[in-house]
């Protein structure tokens, strides 16, 4: 978390947690070394010799062709390592909690991993259906599922149709097209939540930022029954609510 109050002789670690943040924001294409001088303010030897000593540490890794930066082996190490107790569940469990007990239904953590969803935890209600506990720590692709519809929809349009060409084939095995994904998109954009509704099945999700470069969503599960339009409209500000009043700390103020 950044601070106003700067800690003694901590300029350099300060520096370095900047310079990372940059770098993992541009992770997938790659950021040039005067783009992290000119983000974030710094001289171009000082930007230098603090990126060479985070490739040295393996958190950061130079593309040797492009000369692009991205984040190294050691950055996905740290990551990986802390999923067996995600900082983001315990974070977002209270919340949960108070929402499943709000609706009664299941409420899911999801987490945007590159072209994919992961689902972190899941809070039941007061009316648990066995099934859903099954989601937990299972993959989907962005749009296959409620809290994943919101994610994709951060996505600009450019973004979209590149996603989509990518994993066409995954997608038609769904039986979801490109037109069907951009309606969702355009919904829930125009709601400022997704709202689907299949096979039984009915659900709200909202997404949110986490830290300086990542995304996030919650969603309510429950049988189409129980979980009308009007309905999943008012869970959906319930959940925005619960969001930014109990957790703004997620993320991370511009450097």
């Amino acid at each position: 978390m950044t601070s106003a109050r700067v800690i003694p002789g901590a300029q350099s670690i300060e520096r370095a947690g900047m310079l990372l943040r940059q770098i993992a924001a541009g992770h997938v294409s790659g950021t040039a070394l005067r783009e992290l001088v000119a983000q974030t303010g710094m001289d171009r030897t000082t930007t230098w010799r603090i990126v060479c000593s985070l490739e040295r540490q393996g958190l950061v890794a130079k593309d040797g062709r492009s000369g692009l930066y991205h984040l190294g082996i050691e950055a996905m190490a740290l990551g990986a390592n802390c999923m067996s107790r995600p900082p983001l569940t315990q974070s977002c469990r209270p919340v949960m909690q108070a929402l499943a007990r709000l609706s009664g239904d299941g409420v899911f953590l999801v987490l945007r991993s590159g072209d994919y969803s992961h689902c972190l935890h899941l809070e039941e209600g007061a009316h648990p259906v066995r099934s859903f506990a099954l989601n937990v720590g299972g993959t989907r692709l962005l749009g296959l599922g409620v809290a994943s519809v919101a994610l994709l929809a951060t996505l600009d349009d450019e973004t979209l149709m590149g996603h989509y060409q990518r994993h066409q084939v995954e997608y038609e095995s769904h039986e979801v097209g490109l037109a069907k994904l951009q309606r969702w998109v355009i919904q829930t954009r125009q709601r400022g939540h997704s709202h689907v509704s299949a096979g039984g099945v009915a659900g709200v999700g909202v997404q949110f930022r986490i830290g300086s470069c990542g995304d996030a969503a919650m969603s309510i599960i429950a049988p189409r029954t129980r979980l009308s339009r009007v309905r999943g409209d008012e869970l959906a500000q319930a959940m925005k609510r619960e969001v930014e009043r109990f957790l703004p700390q997620l993320t991370l103020a511009p450097s």
